[in-house]
């Protein structure tokens, strides 16, 4: 089932991006979309993770609230003469060790104008982040685990062990 959603989702944005519909681009469609599904297979997650949706619904109107925060941070900064930047690159060790988790909250940091993800360290599941707006290290690192604490209520694990007890290291 996964893989026929798969093709006719990959169909549907075929024939949207071509702005027609024609049998011919249902028809290219299918080909690019068969062409994509066996050049690049689907992989089952290697830890399977729930799903809260109230928790969920917190971490996007979380992530909403930070982006626009960003957002107006920014424009700010464009739009006045002073220069307030204070770049520097943090890093922040997660506590979680699921891939996905560790992807979601390094794509949500990216995501926010202002801070770039610039390597994830798969070793000890460590991101290295780049920010325009620094304050103090601490500070930007809770922000990050924040956000990790609320994409793990949102999507929690379901093997116990893919975490880092609080307050331990790697």
């Amino acid at each position: 089932m996964h893989r026929v959603t798969s093709m006719v989702w990959l169909t549907a944005v075929w024939v949207m991006l071509w702005e027609s519909l024609s049998w011919a681009n249902v028809l290219g469609g299918l080909a690019v979309a068969a062409l994509v599904m066996v050049s690049v297979p689907s992989h089952k997650a290697e830890t399977p993770v729930g799903f809260r949706p109230v928790a969920a619904v917190r971490l996007l109107g979380y992530f909403l609230w930070k982006l626009t925060e960003a957002s107006a941070r920014l424009t700010w900064e464009i739009f006045t003469p002073r220069n307030k930047i204070n770049a520097a690159v943090v890093c922040v060790p997660l506590r979680s060790r699921v891939p996905g988790i560790v992807t979601a909250v390094a794509n949500m940091v990216s995501l926010t104008p202002g801070s770039v993800t610039i390597e994830v360290d798969t070793d000890d599941m460590t991101l290295y982040i780049h920010v325009l707006h620094l304050t103090t290290l601490e500070q930007e690192r809770e922000s990050v685990r924040y956000l990790e604490s609320l994409t793990l209520a949102a999507f929690p694990p379901s093997e116990p062990d893919t975490l880092v007890p609080k307050g331990g290291s790697t």
